[in-house]
């Protein structure tokens, strides 16, 4: 018993040293603490099955890393080597998932994505309540299909995070201060996928007033191409893109309701190898013409809430350059007031 101990105490030293040496992987160290042994029989005894099914899956996921190892040696096609990193991925998977350090660490948010156990978690903590709460939003607030069919954006696989002004991430169709927003998001975008793709990022107003046509439209506030993220690279490094379209800060005109700002991750042409360089946009497209024009994908997505306030006469002044406009209802005519605007005299003769 207490060389079974020694040995599941070896593996959780080794485990934790690893979690601080793991780096920008890893939220922070592991607080666990591993229950005492010797104190109840059935916990001692549930403690072995549990070492003997992780050693047993342990044993199958190094023979199955070797496998894959031979075929990729060998030459062997896509498939096949993507049917055998999945049966690795599996089994080492396995051998960890009833590890009491590694559940409480997931329970805690504290994920190393370096290891395959805690990308599966992280996996299906997204796929969870978290998806389910974006999509519910995406479709309550009608963001989908004003932006883009539903069917073509169908589930996306990577999980985007918008900060604003260096507070946490938002959650999405969070109602926000027009001033937080006054540079451009912090996003990071977790993929579960450990080969570099390159995305294109995108933010657009759903509720940008058109005069012209008495109704809202699309307004592009930024577009950055050529970004790469992996599963080990989440966070996006604006400065290593193309930036297609300047960023203007959010502003809602007076008198318009609360405005749905988007932002979307979206993955470029050839499985996120293609480049997309020089190309011709607008503030006035539609994202229903950008994807299509330039063959996007839309791999993760989020937005956030704002309506006028005084900061953003700001922007208006500052950054645009022209007199902050005022929209509101049409006046209801009155009888009682003529065409010079004064009210009519009872006895006067229009």
């Amino acid at each position: 018993m207490h060389a079974l101990y020694r040995t599941f105490a070896a593996r959780a030293l080794a485990r934790r040293t690893l979690v601080l040496r793991s780096g920008s992987t890893i939220r922070h160290q592991s607080t666990y603490k591993q229950p005492a042994t010797g104190v109840n029989p059935a916990y001692d005894e549930a403690l072995k099955v549990i070492e003997a099914y992780s050693s047993k899956k342990a044993r199958e996921a190094e023979a199955a890393a070797a496998e894959l190892k031979l075929a990729q040696d060998s030459g062997a096609d896509s498939a096949a080597l993507g049917l055998l990193q999945q049966k690795w991925f599996d089994l080492a998977v396995e051998s960890r998932i009833n590890d009491g350090e590694v559940l409480w660490n997931a329970r805690q948010g504290n994920y190393d994505l370096s290891q395959p156990v805690y990308q599966h978690l992280k996996r299906e903590a997204w796929r969870g309540r978290p998806l389910e709460i974006l999509m519910q939003r995406l479709l309550q607030m009608y963001v989908l299909p004003d932006m883009l069919d539903p069917r073509v954006v169908g589930t996306p696989e990577s999980q985007l995070h918008i900060s604003l002004g260096g507070q946490p991430a938002i959650e999405p169709g969070s109602a926000v201060d027009p001033a937080d927003a006054r540079a451009p998001p912090a996003v990071e975008l977790v993929t579960f996928d450990e080969t570099p793709r390159l995305h294109t990022l995108a933010m657009l107003d759903l509720d940008a007033p058109c005069e012209a046509e008495q109704t809202f439209r699309e307004q592009f506030h930024w577009i950055v191409s050529n970004l790469s993220f992996s599963l080990g690279a989440s966070k996006a490094d604006v400065a290593s893109g193309t930036e297609l379209l300047a960023y203007v800060p959010p502003h809602p005109a007076h008198g318009t309701p609360a405005h749905r700002y988007v932002v979307v991750a979206l993955e470029q042409g050839d499985g996120g190898q293609s480049r997309v360089d020089g190309a011709e946009v607008s503030r006035d497209m539609t994202m229903r013409e950008f994807v299509a024009e330039h063959g996007l994908r839309v791999a993760g997505i989020s937005f956030f809430r704002a309506a006028w306030n005084e900061s953003v006469d700001e922007v208006y002044r500052d950054v645009l350059g022209q007199p902050a406009p005022r929209y509101g209802p049409m006046p209801t005519p009155s009888k009682h007031i003529g065409p010079d605007g004064r009210e009519i005299n009872k006895y006067a003769n229009y």
